[in-house]
């Protein structure tokens, strides 16, 4: 059996699909398609933004870190220095966003702004009701979500409560444009089963199409280019936007989103679209407009992650100790194949030119992972384990590896012989 559609990412219906890889583990799998490779690291920058943190980035490239667990904002400046800038007097933090000269920062109940130079207004408006979550800028204004209402910041910085509401068992959780359209994903509670998308104007008293998802929560929406998925419920599903209702997309496993979570979980990282749950970062992403999109664990943090942001060249991710970017050295990637049923004598792993640092283990009828001498043969270019295994075994491999500074492993196939 081959295995090296390395490029079709990491499937989302476990072990027995042998179209994919059954995990993709600090691996890059974009940079070369059709090749695995590690990627670089996620490494501690700062232990500063000591609390879980939503985040806005300002025209000069500064981000913001608005903690949710209390009122203190950090800011972050473009040479990755770090300070605490202000404490809300309000509270813990529900989002943040840069709109027309200020920074935007509210709690469940208030909205404050920042002049970006001296002036800090924790208290500029009240929410009407006291459930403020999800923001989209959007024609020329602010839009945030507030329960069942959405209010408006317009261009002359305006204050409107009301501007538009949805049917009342429904909280809004975020909001993303459509063109010139707000998509409105929503929630209802941990126990309630079914949500529903509004797809609005921005202008009339009606949305234009609404859809029921049979999801707990629409939690975040993820660009790809021109589609928009939105990732749903408790159990890593996403959904994409057709026009006028969700489809299903696909599935990470392993994503237990908690229902009606806070944080800014997707983002774009150099054309790629990442979405981070508990310490990893996944892409999602399709290197050929000829290709599917691929799922791939890209980037493991030190921490939960609470939000990801994105700073010129730079990925950060606060994970409640602090925050971490994507450093220059290479972290330790791992892939693991399908299961295979039938006996397997020999393992061979094609590599491209550095032949170091492939690491082989194997797991025999569901048991534990056993590591495997593995022996190059630098002439052929591939790394094999030839002792055998047990007669009609049911058989996973596990690939690891392991950069040596600027050198790193790139692997082109996985073989298992007979």
């Amino acid at each position: 059996m081959k295995y090296g559609d390395f490029l079709k990412g990491q499937s989302n219906l476990g072990k027995l699909d042998q179209g994919k890889m059954t995990s993709l583990d600090n691996i890059d799998i974009h940079t070369n398609p059709g090749m695995a490779q590690p990627q670089l690291a996620m490494e501690s920058e700062s232990t500063t933004p000591s609390e879980k943190c939503v985040n806005a980035i300002d025209p000069e490239g500064n981000v913001y870190f608005c903690s949710t667990e209390s009122g203190k904002i950090w800011k972050r400046t473009t040479a990755g220095v770090y300070s605490l800038v202000h404490t809300n007097g309000n509270g813990s933090h529900r989002g943040c966003q840069y709109f027309n000269g200020y920074l935007w920062y509210w709690t469940n109940d208030d909205l404050g702004h920042f002049d970006l130079s001296s002036t800090w207004t924790d208290s500029f408006a009240t929410f009407v009701n006291g459930n403020a979550r999800g923001s989209v800028e959007a024609n020329n204004t602010l839009l945030i979500g507030d329960g069942k209402y959405v209010t408006r910041i317009d261009s002359a910085n305006t204050f409107s409560a009301n501007e538009f509401v949805i049917p009342a068992q429904y909280n809004i959780t975020e909001m993303v444009n459509i063109g010139d359209d707000v998509l409105i994903g929503t929630y209802v509670s941990e126990d309630v089963a079914y949500c529903k998308a509004f797809l609005w104007d921005t202008v009339s008293s009606s949305w234009t199409y609404e859809d029921e998802v049979f999801e707990i929560g629409i939690n975040s929406f993820v660009q790809l280019d021109n589609v928009y998925i939105a990732q749903c419920g408790t159990s890593g599903k996403f959904y994409y936007w057709t026009g006028a209702r969700f489809n299903y997309f696909g599935r990470i496993r392993g994503i237990t989103t908690k229902a009606g979570e806070v944080g800014n979980k997707g983002t774009v990282f150099n054309g790629v679209a990442l979405y981070a749950n508990g310490t990893k970062i996944y892409s999602i992403h399709k290197e050929d407009p000829s290709l599917n999109f691929a799922f791939c664990g890209e980037y493991t943090c030190t921490g939960t992650i609470n939000s990801l942001a994105v700073q010129g060249q730079t990925l950060l991710a606060s994970v409640g100790t602090g925050v971490d970017k994507r450093g220059d050295s290479y972290a330790i990637g791992t892939v693991i194949t399908p299961e295979r049923q039938g006996k397997v004598s020999k393992i061979n792993v094609a590599y491209d030119e550095y032949p170091e640092g492939i690491g082989i283990e194997t797991k025999v009828q569901n048991g534990s992972w056993t590591s495997q001498t593995a022996i190059n043969e630098n002439n052929g270019r591939y790394a094999y384990f030839d002792g055998g295994l047990e007669d009609n075994s049911v058989c996973q491999v596990k690939i690891t590896l392991t950069p040596n500074g600027s050198d790193i492993p790139k692997i082109k196939q996985i073989n298992l012989n007979k």
